[in-house]
């Protein structure tokens, strides 16, 4: 990656970007929320469209896969365009597909609509971070990026137990008719609000050579312990609900309330994510994936103990809602400047990838030995992640004793 991002509003301003990152966060909540929609709604959506359930799940695993392929070249295409407007179209193109999705007269006419929307998710994934971090000083990084990824957590406390609710009042179609609107007019407010954000090239003769880049390495690491988290979190959550009535003998009644005690977990882990990530940059991430793994292992191991089971929920929510500003701290703090842009892109097609193959791969476990294994499996995957991440955090804490090379900035101060 060749381009430098420049802010209009200064990065190393004292002054924190309360209002722009709101937005970028409300933007993450929509868009996460949308994303998770077919697996809170499985059963109604299987219901309505004559499908089974199974391929309600692929609706998850397909998603992943446009954004796998879209993502990179997408984000490469629209560099040099400003950053709202692109944050702006994505998040409209987005809404207009929900909508159409919420009037499928068919699987196959929502199984396009799904893919519309996941490139227009694949963009918008892309730049947000990049973009947030531009906003943000090197000591603000941790707080803000925790803020605007704590957005995700936020559509699992709100956004997806209040359209599973709703769902199951009326209609799925109303739950995706609903979020497409508001994502409309979240656009709107977006391209009139946030300040803009262009692209200009850095000179070739303050480049270094792709391959001496000392920030390699470690986002190598996080990179892949991405995909493993992504694949761990998808082959679980995905079939959630099959769980909880299946293993966990839980009634559908009681499916939302758990959801919600799942991301309130949630937005505890985003609490506290942006202060671990601030003062413990090399081991915050790492303990908190032992967290995951805990969780996961209590229950595939004991899913009729309601006590257990309700516990482990919420550790697994508390996880997942640190885990993802950790992980996203960690790779700009290890990025070098002309690598950002690619490590903002590259984390969401692996993440992705890891999706894709955690939908798939849970619908095969989930079908034959039934949902339990899925959590023995994403525990056991969990762990291999754990000492990625713990590897990645050694190569940059030695990157950064050693300092940038020539032509490198020294990621998280702008």
């Amino acid at each position: 990656m060749t381009t430098s991002t420049l802010a209009t509003r200064s990065p190393t301003a004292e002054r924190f970007p309360l209002g722009p990152l709101l937005l970028l966060s409300l933007g993450v909540f929509v868009t996460v929320t949308a994303e998770s929609l077919p697996a809170g709604l499985m059963p109604e959506m299987a219901a309505d469209l004559g499908v089974d359930p199974l391929r309600i799940g692929l609706l998850v695993s397909v998603w992943a896969l446009v954004v796998i392929g879209t993502s990179i070249p997408l984000t490469r295409a629209t560099r040099r365009i400003d950053r709202r407007v692109v944050v702006a179209t994505s998040l409209a193109v987005f809404a207009l597909a929900n909508v159409a999705t919420a009037f499928s007269p068919s699987y196959e006419f929502a199984f396009g609509t799904r893919v519309v929307a996941a490139i227009a998710h694949g963009v918008f994934w892309a730049i947000v971070i990049v973009y947030a971090s531009s906003l943000l000083s090197g000591v603000q990084l941790g707080r803000g990026l925790a803020l605007v990824t704590g957005g995700g957590t936020a559509a699992t406390v709100l956004g997806l137990p209040v359209a599973t609710a709703l769902a199951q009042l009326t209609s799925w179609r109303v739950s995706f008719a609903a979020m497409g609107i508001g994502m409309l007019l979240l656009a709107v407010v977006v391209y009139r609000r946030l300040p803009r954000s262009v692209v200009a090239p850095v000179p070739a003769a303050e480049r270094a050579p792709l391959r001496n880049d000392r920030s390699l390495p470690p986002l190598l690491a996080f990179g892949f312990a991405g995909l493993l988290i992504g694949l761990a979190q998808f082959l679980a959550f995905v079939y959630i609900r099959p769980y909880l009535a299946e293993s966990a003998g839980i009634a559908d009644g009681w499916a939302s309330v758990l959801l919600f005690v799942f991301g309130a977990a949630g937005m505890a882990g985003v609490a506290v994510a942006g202060t671990l990530a601030d003062r413990f940059p090399r081991t915050a991430l790492s303990a908190t994936l032992l967290v995951f793994v805990a969780a996961y292992a209590a229950l595939a191991l004991l899913p009729h103990v309601t006590p257990v089971m309700v516990v482990a929920l919420a550790l697994w929510g508390a996880g997942t809602g640190a885990m993802f500003p950790l992980i996203q701290t960690a790779l700009m703090r290890a990025a070098s400047d002309r690598l950002r842009d690619l490590a903002s892109a590259s984390i969401v097609v692996l993440f992705n990838v890891g999706i894709a193959g955690g939908s798939w791969a849970g619908g095969q476990l989930a079908a034959t030995y039934g949902p339990t294994s899925n959590m023995a499996v994403s525990a056991v995957v969990v762990l291999i992640a754990t000492v990625f991440t713990a590897v990645g955090a050694a190569l940059a804490a030695r990157r950064a004793a050693v300092g940038p090379r020539v032509g490198e900035e020294a990621a998280g101060v702008r």
